[in-house]
């Protein structure tokens, strides 16, 4: 008896044993702090010129699985293949000098091990990006339920994809919500990345955000933190735009969120900076609405501008049809630019903070 206690207890403890290690194992990123901000060069010639007007896109790619992001399903490649087709033959439409992206993925096995920042960088002829990595994981083993619809490796996050030279960039961590560690382990960073691209040899900072989606605390005190950093740069002159998936809408009264608790946002991101919303912002406007792209609802991807330096001259927001590439709808705004020979020279540029890369 006593003998057999012991081979159960050894079992067991092997048991334990290797669930703690697999767990260890999966959790941890395979790339280094240096990894995590990136400036990539591709091979087309960038535009140095002073241009009268800036075409910007926000889009939140969600990696390209259309409507069933994260739902616990098995994608073919072949959905991701021709996701990735319709979302090229939107920006080739469009335009855009600057595209901010989240929710893309760096070549994780959830995407077809496809990078889909250099497909889309090379399939359009962008001269650079800043990548900024919120999520590597050896192993994720979501969504819940059997292996084969697990994300496995996964290597995804922000980026911000120019025609113009990227001088810097900087990857700043915003706060994570309260919740278990096995949940909090494996929980992707949210991010607000700034990056700064040259325009006629003047800088403009790109700040392309993705705040936290579920808990509107949380998210409140990274709209602070994101506040603060465009402040920070408007206080020393530089023109900056704001934009991304804010996970809220613009709202005078503030919007109700989880478990009736008030979100206030949209009122701490702008509060105390002059910055305007490039896109209609009537609360009761749903042809401004962004999320679902099958029938958008609300308005929670946002362009945000500084009226000194910029004037809207159009917007236009995409969705895809008729089966939509991603689950939220692309914005795009046309940008004249105001006196941009006044503009500050990149030595007035602010500390970025954050892990920085040239």
């Amino acid at each position: 008896m006593k003998r057999a206690a012991q081979i159960v207890g050894l079992v067991v403890g092997g048991v334990l044993l290797g669930v703690a290690g697999f767990f260890v194992w999966a959790s941890s990123g395979a790339l280094s702090g240096d990894e995590l901000a990136q400036v990539r060069t591709y091979t087309a010639e960038p535009d140095t010129t002073q241009p009268d007007t800036l075409t910007v896109t926000t889009y939140n790619i969600g990696y390209l699985s259309g409507m069933r992001n994260n739902e616990p399903v098995v994608r073919p490649d072949s959905l991701f293949y021709a996701n990735m087709d319709q979302a090229v033959g939107f920006l080739q439409e469009a335009a855009p000098d600057i595209v901010g992206l989240q929710e893309i993925d760096f070549g994780g096995a959830r995407a077809a091990h496809v990078h889909q920042l250099d497909t889309l960088a090379a399939r359009l002829g962008y001269a650079g990006a800043a990548q900024a990595v919120n999520w590597d994981e050896r192993y994720l083993p979501f969504p819940y339920g059997r292996p084969a619809v697990h994300f496995g490796r996964t290597l995804s996050g922000q980026a911000v994809l120019s025609h113009r030279p990227v001088r810097r960039h900087a990857r700043t961590t915003l706060p994570r919500p309260s919740q278990p560690f096995f949940r909090d382990a494996f929980y992707l960073d949210r991010l607000a990345q700034v990056g700064v691209v040259d325009v006629g040899g003047h800088p403009l900072a790109v700040i392309n955000v993705h705040l936290e989606a579920f808990d509107v605390g949380t998210r409140e005190k990274q709209a602070r933190i994101v506040n603060d950093l465009y402040r920070r740069l408007a206080s020393n002159g530089i023109p900056a735009l704001l934009l991304g998936d804010f996970n809220s809408s613009l709202s005078s009264d503030g919007e109700t969120g989880q478990a009736g608790a008030k979100d206030a946002t949209m009122q701490y991101v702008l509060d105390g900076t002059d910055l305007r919303s490039a896109v209609n912002t009537a609360s009761a406007d749903t042809a401004s609405a962004t999320y679902p792209a099958d029938t958008p609802a609300r308005k929670i991807d946002h362009i945000f501008y500084p009226p000194q330096f910029f004037e809207v001259v159009g917007t236009k927001r995409w969705c895809g049809a008729p089966r939509p590439p991603s689950d939220h709808c692309a914005v795009t705004a046309s940008l004249r630019l105001t006196s941009p020979a006044e503009w500050p020279s990149h030595e007035a540029l602010p500390s970025l903070g954050g892990q920085s890369s040239k």
